[in-house]
């Protein structure tokens, strides 16, 4: 992790417990120079008032959200299953209104995007319990689902003619972040081969499954309102390579075409 507080922390398993005044002073104190918490402005931690979301560094690309869940406090949250896997956490709201483009709610929405850890903490007798490292896998209109130690990619897809579907906005929030718009990956798994475009590995011919991922060259995070998206907005890519866009992304913020060429070794004549 990257604040030495935060990496003692962290070094818990799930399960344990930590103390509410020690949460409490990370997370106040990382913004205060010189205090015992203080590592710099890019691992200061940002909060909503009642401290539930917390994330580290600037958005979009945080560095970790770190979030101190109390059952009761909304009513969809909670577990959503025995095992304790799947937890819904619901957006937060002003006055029953809930803003997707306040920071905290952000923080949550752009997860997928970015692949930045999720420390949830769930409140107990005794402290916060440290329930582990979570990833957002479904958006809901009024809640996130966070599943353990797992990131849910886009669905399969190929590629076709131009066609236009509308994207972003209210939509961007009502179901499945990753999903993207249906109607145009209905119109992708149709058509192209599945063959990613930056290593050109085709997983059929190499491991006799039929698997690709759809990866927005624009992040839908950037859309400020409704967008027309045509299937040259998406990118094909395997797994491997997709998650190495997604570092450069979050590392160095650049745009697509430039993480290809870097890729795919382009820029090196």
């Amino acid at each position: 992790m990257i604040l030495a507080k935060v990496q003692d922390i962290f070094s818990l398993s799930a399960g344990d417990t930590v103390s509410k005044r020690n949460l409490f002073e990370l997370i106040q104190f990382s913004k205060v120079k010189n205090s015992n918490y203080w590592s710099g402005q890019e691992n200061s931690i940002g909060n909503t008032p009642q401290q539930g979301i917390n994330w580290v560094g600037e958005l979009p690309a945080i560095r970790a959200l770190i979030i101190k869940a109390r059952l009761g406090s909304y009513e969809e949250d909670g577990w959503s299953d025995m095992s304790k896997n799947k937890y819904k956490y619901s957006f937060k709201a002003k006055k029953g209104e809930i803003i997707y483009t306040e920071k905290a709610n952000r923080a949550l929405i752009n997860q997928p995007e970015y692949f930045y850890p999720i420390f949830l903490f769930t409140e107990s007798r005794n402290g916060w319990r440290f329930e582990g490292d979570f990833s957002v896998t479904d958006i809901e209109n009024k809640f996130v689902v966070l599943s353990r130690n797992s990131f849910r990619s886009a669905p399969l897809v190929t590629a076709q003619d131009e066609n236009l579907f509308k994207e972003g906005g209210r939509k961007y929030v009502t179901h499945l972040m990753a999903e993207r718009s249906r109607a145009v990956v209905d119109v992708l798994k149709k058509n192209k081969d599945w063959v990613c475009d930056i290593c050109e590995e085709d997983f059929h011919y190499k491991y006799n499954v039929n698997y690709i991922e759809a990866h927005h060259k624009v992040p839908l995070a950037t859309y400020a309102s409704t967008y027309n998206v045509t299937t040259s907005d998406l990118a094909l890519l395997c797994p491997n390579c997709h998650r190495a866009v997604h570092i450069y992304m979050k590392a160095q913020g650049l745009e697509y075409q430039m993480i290809k060429k870097i890729l795919t070794g382009a820029g090196d004549s």
